[in-house]
């Protein structure tokens, strides 16, 4: 049997990768390794998008120049729910076109894009005696004021507009809706697709930014997998926006990189954000100046139609289709939420800037001891693949110790890692203790080198802090979210415990659906396709209507 001396001793079955010993697995260090198959493996759980799906402002207007014009011209209009001017929001001259069952209103008749796009199905039109006419839109109930140079003029458009509603069915205007895009962001992976029936990310990235170490400019970062190709790390310092410091509890975003992110994610799904209302989630709330300071790139360097920023445990607890719950979300970083009826109990709220991270920092410390190094930051993916097809939560881990030391060939599993083309002749690693060692810390604290309780007791925290009325639902919903959450054993575990700590008969249920890693992107998808989600949106045409003061405002919307 063929073989090679590597730092991890005799590696066997070299002959399987491709029928000969490669040149290069014995050469390249890790520097010069390309990580490329294993990233594309660790994120390769996404689908592809239906067509009817992505229908963007662009093919709005396309569509739209097909099709006759029956009404259009200069005309003024007040801002977005205002049925009379004020000293701040008076009446604007726009460029108007009644056309395939939507009303497009435009900065003047030479701009391209629409300021704004109102839906006319099944919309309530009146005309009033004062040269004015008022538009409501069914599904989001927004009001939109016009006032026309006479009333004759004014009963025109109102006429053009009752005939293109009953012109068009309603069947063709659903084929004519802008559609939307959700981008869940996380500090280990960012999830992109459409909105959909039964959505799923349409793409996958690491979280992560390479920038140049001289020049240390990030307005031109590589994002995603290409920050990872050693051409790129050999220039480049690498950063992680999103993921937490576990120095400083308090969570924050730098806007620009989030920007960044979001650009990468429009580029892998291949369209304009111009063109699409936006769902972003973060990992939990981040502050009111931060939102501004996303909204005012997103809308003034971006150009997006609308915007719904939330946080991702919210988003989480709409995936089970609930509105109470205690949400255990694990990812990178780890937060249990308490919610009832949709609002956060924040006195039983608890976050970690630990979680998946911590799992693979011990496996990584317990598979060194056992002859493999995997330190680096590109070397961290090797772990975290490891980590997803080997690790498991056991029901007792001192039983679990035991049964290990006394037949450790049967609790041991060999991961194949071949096809990698990994450096230092690694071909396969195998796993015994670390496999339920390193989770153990979810648990036990003190695994990850934290003097903190653990996750069971913090549910217990989250539950007791609600009314006593809401704490024996909130128990019976106890919901998994993050990736970190799929590992094997969790959701037995994790009932077992709290169960243990509570009153008898409290009926403690914890719920774990197949989709959980992408938990956060599913009941975003569900919230998008409600008909009120409109009516939540923060427009562009709201943006630019409002002055700098009033724009903290409009975030009531998210609430």
């Amino acid at each position: 049997m063929a073989g090679i001396q590597g730092n991890l001793g005799i590696v066997q079955d070299v002959r399987l990768i491709d029928g000969y010993i490669p040149v290069d697995l014995e050469e390249k260090t890790e520097a010069q390794w390309d990580p490329t198959m294993l990233i594309n493996e660790i994120f390769s759980d996404v689908r592809p998008c239906p067509d009817y799906a992505k229908v963007s402002l662009d093919d709005l207007l396309q569509g739209d120049s097909k099709t006759e014009v029956p009404m259009s011209g200069f005309i003024e209009k007040l801002p977005s729910n205002a049925d009379k001017p004020t000293l701040l929001k008076s009446w604007k001259k726009r460029f108007v076109r009644c056309q395939n069952c939507n009303l497009f209103y435009y900065e003047d008749n030479k701009s391209s894009r629409p300021l704004g796009i109102i839906k006319l199905a099944s919309a309530k039109v009146a005309l009033s005696a004062d040269h004015t006419f008022r538009v409501t839109e069914r599904e989001t109930g927004t009001l939109y004021t016009f006032r026309c140079a006479t009333q004759t003029f004014a009963s025109d458009w109102v006429q053009a507009i009752k005939k293109e509603m009953e012109r068009v069915e309603v069947e063709d205007v659903c084929q004519n809706s802008l559609a939307t895009i959700i981008l869940d962001i996380g500090s280990s992976s960012c999830r992109a697709g459409f909105v959909y029936e039964d959505a799923y990310p349409a793409v996958c990235f690491p979280t992560v930014m390479a920038y140049d170490r001289v020049t240390k400019n990030k307005d031109e970062a590589i994002y995603g997998k290409e920050a990872l190709m050693p051409s790129v790390r050999e220039v480049s310092v690498l950063r992680y926006p999103l993921r937490p410091s576990l120095q400083v509890k308090k969570f924050a975003v730098n806007a620009n990189e989030i920007i960044g992110l979001i650009k990468h994610a429009f580029k892998l799904l291949g369209v304009k954000p111009s063109g699409y209302k936006l769902v972003l989630t973060l990992p939990q709330c981040v502050h009111d100046d931060e939102k501004l300071e996303l909204l005012s790139a997103l809308f003034e360097d971006l150009n997006c139609p609308a915007v719904y920023l939330s946080e991702q445990a919210i988003m989480a607890l709409y995936s089970y289709h609930m509105t109470t719950g205690v949400v255990v979300d694990i990812g990178d970083r780890m937060d249990i939420v308490p919610i009832v009826d949709g609002v956060i109990l924040e006195t039983g709220v608890t976050r970690f800037p630990y979680g998946g991270r911590a799992v693979n920092e011990a496996m990584t410390r317990i598979l060194a001891a056992e002859g493999y190094q995997l330190f680096s930051e590109v070397q961290q993916y090797v772990v975290k693949y490891i980590k997803e097809r080997a690790s498991y939560i056991a029901d007792d881990a001192a039983d679990q110790q035991a049964k290990c030391d006394k037949e450790p060939a049967s609790h041991t599993e060999t991961v194949d890692c071949r096809r990698f083309r990994m450096p230092n002749g690694i071909l396969s690693v195998k796993v015994m203790e670390s496999r339920f060692k390193a989770c153990e810390g979810f648990f036990d604290p003190n695994v990850f080198g934290y003097d903190n309780i653990g996750i069971h007791h913090l549910v217990e925290k989250a539950i007791k802090s609600a009314a006593l009325d809401n704490r024996k639902e909130l128990g019976r919903n106890i919901l998994l979210s993050g990736g970190s959450t799929q590992t094997k054993g969790l959701p037995k575990r994790l009932q077992a415990e709290v169960t243990a700590l509570m009153p008898a008969g409290a009926g403690i249920q914890v719920h774990a659906h197949e989709d959980r890693h992408y938990a956060a992107f599913k009941g975003a998808a569900i919230l998008a396709s409600l008909e009120m989600f409109d009516s939540v949106c923060i427009w562009h045409t709201d943006w630019q209507e409002c002055d700098q003061a009033e724009r903290p405002s409009l975030m009531q919307r998210w609430q």
